[in-house]
């Protein structure tokens, strides 16, 4: 059965065509086995937690590791970093679009406290502690994180700050009357993320 391509593995594909066309066939078979590797030593997890695992932990490891054989570590996380960003940027054009639909900013909080409920709940892996849902602010400390612990469990933490740093691109910034704000991040070494999003 062919898998489904990651916006990860697509863009690690380009970068092994385009930096390193002699050695492209040998990294995205290197990728693929790793990825392989990956998704069956967590086969066992819940449906929930591997819709995270799928989607970009474990592509993001695999293309992290990969890129490791041609270029330095620290260039490699840029790269990765760089495949994350540009989803983020994305989709913050997407949701900031979408936004200009009066008063529908006032709905985004309440998307966030459903979202968090139904995609980041303790099924995947995620301990969210509500501090505070409803009347236009959403507040979560999230005390664990699956993209935390399996980029830690992998031995490389740092991949993590991709992920972090991805919502903050994604939801800074989208609409002059919504403030997302966060101080702490598990995958930047704190003791949780400190979530918030709330209508001025």
């Amino acid at each position: 059965m062919k898998r489904k391509e990651t916006y990860l593995s697509r863009d690690f594909r380009e970068t092994a065509a385009l930096r390193f066309p002699a050695q492209a066939k040998e990294l995205n078979t290197a990728f693929d086995m790793r990825l392989s590797a990956l998704l069956a030593e967590n086969v066992g997890a819940s449906k929930e937690k591997q819709y995270h695992l799928k989607r970009q932990i474990l592509p993001g490891i695999a293309a992290y590791e990969t890129l490791q054989r041609v270029m330095p570590k620290e260039e490699a996380l840029q790269t990765v970093h760089g495949y994350v960003e540009r989803l983020a940027r994305t989709s913050h054009k997407q949701l900031a679009a979408l936004l200009y639909i009066p008063g529908l900013y006032r709905l985004v909080p309440g998307v966030f406290v459903k979202s968090t409920r139904s995609v980041f709940g303790p099924a995947a892996g995620f301990a969210p502690k509500e501090l505070q849902t409803g009347n236009g602010v959403w507040r979560v400390d999230m005390m664990k994180c699956p993209y935390h612990d399996t980029c830690a469990e992998y031995g490389c933490p740092e991949l993590c700050r991709c992920f972090c740093d991805s919502d903050d691109i994604s939801y800074t910034g989208l609409h002059p009357k919504l403030i997302w704000h966060r101080t702490k991040t598990l995958g930047r070494g704190n003791d949780r993320c400190d979530f918030c999003m709330k209508v001025r």
